[in-house]
């Protein structure tokens, strides 16, 4: 039954600047060629957003005349680098099959930016043109929503160009969505951003022979029973998950995307029933916010097939409640970054639910090494920074003349982790979220995973505040579910149960309101810590 599935996915080595990669035998060479779905796919949908219903090859006609504008009225060249600024919608899918399919290089800028941020990002990747629809002052000239239809309105109706590249030339670039110094532009190559994708289309393969021999069925009646994917996204565009899991993977299946201009829980719940949405990523307090709508059961939700939890740890009280309400759908997570196009490691359905702790396994083509601060590799079960290498990896940034690999290919990721005897992965803190109080190391992770073991709390931060004492002081803010009390006492007692007497906060503030994400879906503590320095000294919560 794996024999079809082994020979799609089959791996060889090849070099890459020096250093032998793993990759794919059979695969795409270049990003243009993705394009193919506007023929193949002409007559289905592919996005629907607000009253607007667009075909594949109504988005595909309209990138062909934006192209042809671009190169007719702007001179835009293969290479050259254009930003896209915009917020998810039609305009944005266009925008970024236009530029690409022309041999140029997509620049995805977070279209909720500051000014400052904007004109940093579009100057310090020398783009020659940026989409964008907030009115922003630049020497970088932008074109407009607008713009972008009167420009395609005054062409015929001529062929997408898709112009080949070579594997190794820039396709895409990303900024990190980091919390802190100014953002950085990875550069993704043909290569990794293809590589990248056909490891998403391979999980989903390896998925679907999970159920063909659960029902006692052959792999290939199974595969053609599922219906092409109708994805609710409501991850941004501009980020690895929402551009790359979710947009490109939908064209290689002739899947529908469904987009929301802003997030509603109610609204969602309408759309996943309408549209007979089979798959929903989404940060945890999404899943919260659909799961404690008392109306969530008037819903027809019978098309969900596949849920993801992203952007941070899932709270084992989140996972269990999600499994409840959605028996028929398998639950998955895993640890990504932009510089690896994505995905690093998988935890998907059983896996998932009976070690929720792991991010899941590194996928087969990246190498994984935990190292000590001396750059040695760990033991099995000793925490360390985690080093990866592999065919997905990003050329460097483009706004950077720091090289960010070392003599071998490996890339420092920042975060701090270890793997088990089963080669799974578990993430215990970032590098930078470490505190150090006392002299001792403490992992905010492991902090807020003992205090999301709680019933009551839906998600929790853990910082340090500067102390003339301790040098760093712990403490941790706590978001209850809608509807539930939980007390500082109550989260000092689960910690003194659970950790050492040195990781035991010393403040503990409760808030209403969920935390400030950053575009990754990550809790954005740099806001954290600048809200705790105006409000202090603290008059919030419980001290220990």
């Amino acid at each position: 039954m794996t024999t079809d599935i082994e020979k799609q996915y089959r791996v060889h080595e090849t070099s890459i600047g020096g250093h032998s990669y793993r990759v794919f035998e059979d695969n795409h060479t270049h990003l243009a060629e993705l394009y193919g779905c506007f023929t193949e796919y002409a007559d289905s949908e592919l996005v629907v957003f607000q009253n607007q219903r667009l075909s594949y090859a109504l988005v595909g006609v309209r990138a062909a005349r934006l192209s042809l504008a671009l190169s007719n009225q702007y001179d835009i060249q293969v290479g050259t680098r254009i930003g896209i600024a915009l917020a998810n919608s039609p305009h944005w899918l266009t925008a970024f099959i236009a530029v690409s399919a022309m041999g140029a290089t997509p620049v995805l800028i977070n279209a909720r930016t500051t000014p400052a941020d904007l004109t940093y990002c579009l100057e310090s990747t020398d783009c020659k043109l940026w989409f964008g629809d907030v009115a922003n002052p630049t020497a970088v000239p932008c074109l407009t929503s607008t713009d972008m239809d009167l420009v395609a309105a005054d062409q015929n109706s001529p062929a997408l160009p898709m112009i080949k590249r070579e594997p190794e030339d820039e396709a895409i670039l990303i900024f990190t969505s980091g919390t802190t110094g100014r953002p950085k532009a990875a550069i993704l190559t043909h290569l990794g951003v293809l590589t990248a994708l056909k490891t998403i289309a391979y999980s989903s393969a390896l998925i679907t022979l999970d159920m063909a021999r659960q029902y006692n069925m052959d792999y290939e009646t199974i595969a053609k029973l599922k219906p092409s994917p109708v994805t609710l996204l409501i991850f941004p565009l501009f980020h690895v998950s929402g551009c790359h899991a979710v947009f490109l993977s939908a064209l290689l299946q002739g899947g529908k995307l469904i987009l929301m201009e802003k997030w509603s829980p109610t609204a969602a719940l309408q759309l996943m029933q309408d549209e007979k949405v089979t798959a929903f990523p989404g940060v945890p307090t999404m899943h919260w916010d659909l799961l404690r709508l008392e109306q969530r059961q008037s819903y027809d939700l019978s098309s969900l097939t596949s849920l993801s939890v992203g952007g941070q740890g899932t709270p084992p009280a989140l996972l269990s409640a999600i499994h409840a309400a959605y028996p028929q759908a398998v639950i998955g997570t895993g640890y990504g970054m932009t510089e690896a196009n994505g995905t690093v490691t998988l935890a998907v359905g059983n896996r998932f639910l009976e070690n929720p702790r792991s991010a899941g396994a590194p996928i087969s083509l990246i190498d994984t090494e935990i190292r000590d601060d001396a750059g040695s590799q760990v033991s099995t079960n000793s925490i360390g920074e985690i080093h990866v290498r592999g065919s997905t990896l990003m050329a460097g940034y483009a706004n950077s003349d720091v090289n960010p690999f070392d003599e071998n290919g490996w890339f420092a990721t920042g975060d701090i982790g270890y793997l088990d005897a089963d080669n799974q992965l578990y993430i215990v803190d970032r590098r930078t979220d470490m505190v150090i109080s006392g002299g001792e190391n403490i992992y905010c992770a492991e902090i807020e995973q003992t205090i999301d073991l709680h019933p009551a709390v839906m998600e929790s931060a853990a910082i340090g505040r500067p102390d003339e004492r301790l040098g760093e002081k712990l403490i941790v803010v706590v978001v209850p579910l809608p509807g539930r009390t939980v007390s500082p006492q109550e989260v000092l007692d689960l910690c003194s149960e659970h950790l050492a007497k040195n990781k035991i906060p010393k403040t503990v503030l409760i808030r209403t309101d969920p935390l400030n994400r950053i575009a990754s879906g990550k809790i954005n503590k740099r806001m954290i810590r600048q809200e705790l320095e105006q409000s202090e000294p603290a008059s919030q919560g419980g001290q220990q």
